[in-house]
């Protein structure tokens, strides 16, 4: 009778092999997994950050032009009521005594003035904030 001897070493150490093959292919996906994902995830973030920029840059240049609207819209009342002035003073000084004669003609007059200083006052107020805004 002859014994047959198995050699169980063989097989284990096969499997052994493979297992220690399979486990290094898994943390090697893994690894490229992973860096796939940040890479996307930073390419999110570039793109967001790049149109989050391009519209804070568009609203901000629109906000200008409309301040250089209003600018030169506030600076064409302020010469209106300028002129509008002038014109109520040199009309007064040209009048005379005749006005002072007439006293509510006088105040009508006196609080058209007001009317239109304070207005002035108000719009050379905007002026100036206009002004300071970027």
């Amino acid at each position: 009778m002859e014994k047959i001897i198995i050699d169980d070493k063989e097989p284990n150490e096969r499997r052994t092999k493979r297992k220690a093959k399979t486990v290094f292919k898994r943390r090697v996906i893994n690894v490229v997994v992973f860096f796939i994902c940040v890479s996307i995830w930073g390419g999110v973030v570039y793109y967001g950050y790049t149109n989050a920029k391009a519209y804070i840059d568009t609203s901000i240049q629109n906000v200008q032009q409309q301040n250089a609207m209003n600018l030169s819209d506030i600076n064409e009342q302020i010469l209106l009521l300028n002129n509008e002035i002038l014109e109520l003073r040199t009309s007064i000084d040209n009048t005379g005594s005749s006005l002072s004669d007439t006293g509510s003609l006088q105040k009508s007059i006196d609080r058209q003035l007001d009317a239109l200083e304070d207005r002035l006052r108000e719009l050379e107020k905007s002026l100036k904030i206009l002004q300071e805004a970027p």
